[in-house]
């Protein structure tokens, strides 16, 4: 072919690496990888975050354990995939979500009942002194709702108001019959109380709960002292919203009873 490349020179053209080393389409499909989302990364970082309600509620631990399932089985899944999947983020998320989130509200939780149990013994040791010192109205007024208790001044006053009421009358008197209350009466100042244990605390929506051993230690015959146990029972009450106030009080949650110690 005169005055160009015949069909050999325009062949040997096209295969030469000087114009086309490799055509667009000859890669392998086997080299062509696609990446997606690990789906239970997603739900886990979705679960870490809700983790935070345990604050308000105490069901929502259970998001965290679902949180920190779904973030370990994410990572060994994306792990595995050798790059095939994505989303290490998320998992890790979910997990450092749900950890600080039940770490925070274990802390915050021992913190508060250690404080309830602190306000608690405060309360019980009140009661301990106005009934060695045979102070029993102040005693009595104890098991009732704080924002009920008389505000007499004397304790002349206060008996006389339990004289005109014929059921205070007959309460107060029960009360003093107990034969507890009238050992630790009788014992008076010779009696030395001391915190043995907290037997439970118990928090709830309205109210706390604190149930406490004290040793009550006094001298017994021929010079040695001899001790019993008294278990004690007290409730913090927030007031309902109907009221005027808004401060939590604590009173008596029944009258405190003999404890008998099974330990040796």
């Amino acid at each position: 072919m005169e005055g160009g490349l015949d069909d050999n020179g325009y062949q040997n053209m096209m295969s030469s690496d000087t114009i086309f080393k490799t055509h667009w389409n000859d890669a392998s499909e086997a080299e062509v990888t696609y990446t997606r989302l690990c789906v239970p990364a997603l739900v886990s970082a979705f679960f870490g975050a809700g983790t935070f309600l345990v604050f308000f509620d105490t069901w929502f631990f259970f998001l965290g354990v679902i949180a920190i399932l779904l973030g370990l089985f994410a990572l060994w899944s994306i792990h595995s995939a050798e790059g095939l999947l994505t989303g290490k983020f998320f998992a890790y998320a979910g997990l450092c979500g749900a950890v600080a989130a039940l770490v925070s509200v274990a802390v915050f939780w021992a913190s508060y009942q250690y404080s309830v149990r602190q306000e608690a013994d405060q309360f019980f040791r009140l009661w301990f002194v106005a009934i060695l010192a045979g102070d029993v109205p102040r005693a009595k007024e104890y098991q009732g709702i704080y924002s009920n208790r008389s505000k007499a001044a004397t304790a002349e006053e206060w008996w006389q108001a339990q004289y005109e009421e014929k059921y205070a009358h007959r309460a107060i008197h029960r009360y003093v019959e107990d034969k507890l209350i009238r050992v630790l009466i009788a014992l008076g100042d010779q009696a030395t109380v001391s915190y043995y244990k907290t037997e439970r605390v118990v928090s709830e929506r309205e109210s706390d709960t604190v149930i406490s051993i004290y040793a009550v230690t006094f001298p017994g015959e021929f010079g040695r002292t001899e001790t019993f146990f008294v278990r004690i029972s007290g409730k913090r009450m927030y007031p309902p919203e109907s009221t005027n106030f808004r401060t939590a009080g604590w009173r008596l949650d029944g009258s405190p009873t003999l404890y008998l110690s099974k330990e040796k």
